[in-house]
């Protein structure tokens, strides 16, 4: 098939059955199939990421959660039982101080 551009002075042919296409199809037909669970039950038809398990709907791009305090999953010593501890006591004495000073 050749087709005429305007403004060029010469003709390009376009190749229909371009085997660089069909390589591409083929290879992509015989891609490992993501794993992901759909909501029918059955697992997700799209090829996976290369070197992943999954497809890149399903998170085969991601590098995963941060890690350390970027994540925010870290202790930082709000909720720890001396400090559970410390605010009961110091609530405790605010309400005995309170009950005298009422009497």
């Amino acid at each position: 098939m050749k087709v005429d551009q305007p403004g060029a002075d010469e003709k390009i042919e376009i190749n229909l059955m371009n085997q660089e296409s069909n390589a591409r199809l083929k290879n992509i037909r015989g891609a490992p199939r993501c794993g992901a669970k759909t909501r029918a039950g059955g697992q997700c038809q799209c090829p996976a990421i290369r070197g992943r398990k999954r497809c890149r709907i399903h998170g085969g791009r991601s590098t995963g959660a941060p890690h350390g305090e970027r994540n925010g999953n870290f202790k930082h010593g709000l909720w720890t039982c001396e400090a559970v501890e410390e605010r009961r006591w110091a609530k405790e004495m605010v309400h005995l101080y309170a009950k005298r000073a009422d009497e």
